[in-house]
């Protein structure tokens, strides 16, 4: 009687294992060198956090399998309990084989049955190899500085290891074209969006449609239709915000005039160092129909006020004082200051990021100089 008990029991173990991998639309099966811990831990991405979706023993051999369910594609993580992690781009329905090593889980021996954790890895292994030309250039750059072969060598060196950076966003270029995916979201930001927005708009559209649930996919969304808002020809967005005497002045109070907004800030060393060329181009083209709107990402009323008199700086100066928080900064998608937006006499833009000799050369073209 016992053993019939028993025997149902073990039947219905079985089936209920088997029913859970039946009902679920992810399995990882792997095995992990130098284990750190008992068990292999996988997470979801997500809204700036770690979501845990499972965990699973890892066997004496370091084979592991997971059964579980995930209800979009996105980014995952998977660990054994120590600092490293394997990043993984899943979607349902995959079967993901995957062999890790705790010693560098960014470099997995086998990687099966996931297009997307496929393309990351490859291009991850194709981006060490351009790390790794750089160092060899490094240390050969470091056997003859402070030798009389600094000079020579050193600028071949430099010249090579540029090429490499070169070739580095060109591959990331081509991925991105031929193959858009979720993989490549990660690498996008090694490429310039203000020189490459055609392949930044070519990437959301192949992704936006498809995932656009997804929180990277819809930052990135967000991070394009910004940058497609000042494009030259565009209408600038409207900024409306006090100046130090409290008093409310719009940018669009500013037609008929040549405006470049600035963003900058008392505490922001590279915006100080900008000032003198501004003032001296101000005191040439304001007569002419030249202005300036300086818009500050300062916290302090007192380091803005102080900063505007040190500088001696006679242009429109506002701010909420918001720091990065600022509307007018996120809404001209400001990552780094300083940053200028030149804006024609009917509000629309001419052309961003303008400084000194460039910021000269287009206002001399359009005063007629």
């Amino acid at each position: 009687m016992k053993f019939i008990r028993f025997s149902f029991l073990f039947v219905f173990l079985i089936s209920l294992n088997t029913q859970a991998q039946f009902l679920s639309n992810l399995s990882i099966q792997g095995k992990i060198s130098n284990a750190e811990g008992p068990y292999v831990y996988l997470s979801e991405l997500g809204g700036g956090q770690m979501i845990p979706i499972d965990s699973v023993k890892v066997s004496e051999n370091g084979s592991f399998m997971i059964h579980t369910n995930i209800t979009k594609p996105n980014f995952f993580q998977i660990s054994n309990g120590g600092k490293q992690y394997a990043i993984l781009v899943l979607e349902p329905n995959e079967n993901l084989i995957i062999d890790l090593n705790t010693q560098n889980m960014l470099q997995p021996s086998r990687v099966e049955g996931s297009v997307g954790t496929e393309q990351l890895y490859k291009m991850l292994k194709n981006m060490n190899g351009f790390d790794m030309a750089q160092k060899s250039l490094e240390e050969q750059y470091q056997k003859v500085a402070g030798t009389a072969a600094q000079d020579s060598v050193g600028k071949i060196l430099a010249y090579q290891y540029e090429q490499i950076n070169q070739q580095r966003v060109q591959y990331i270029k081509q991925e991105i074209a031929s193959t858009p995916s979720l993989a490549t979201l990660l690498f996008i930001d090694k490429i310039e969006i203000n020189e490459n927005v055609e392949l930044y708009v070519n990437l959301d559209k192949a992704l936006y449609p498809k995932y656009k649930d997804n929180s990277f996919v819809s930052e990135m969304h967000d991070k394009v239709a910004k940058k497609l808002r000042l494009a030259p020809g565009s209408l600038a967005p409207e900024i409306k915000l006090r100046s130090p005497e409290d008093v409310e002045i719009a940018l669009s109070s500013l037609r008929g005039k040549v405006v470049l907004v600035d963003f900058w800030a008392a505490w922001c060393s590279p915006c100080r160092k900008e000032n003198p060329n501004n003032v001296r181009l101000y005191e040439k083209y304001h007569s002419k129909g030249f202005e300036i709107y300086a818009v500050s990402l300062d916290k302090q009323k007192s380091d803005w006020i102080k900063a505007i008199a040190d500088d001696k700086l006679p242009w429109i100066h506002v701010s909420d004082l918001r720091y990065w928080s600022s509307q007018a900064g996120k809404d001209y998608g400001v990552g780094s200051i300083p940053f200028t937006v030149l804006i024609d006499a009917e509000g629309k833009i001419i052309e961003t990021g303008l400084r000194g000799a460039a910021l000269e050369q287009k206002l001399q073209q359009l005063f007629g100089e």
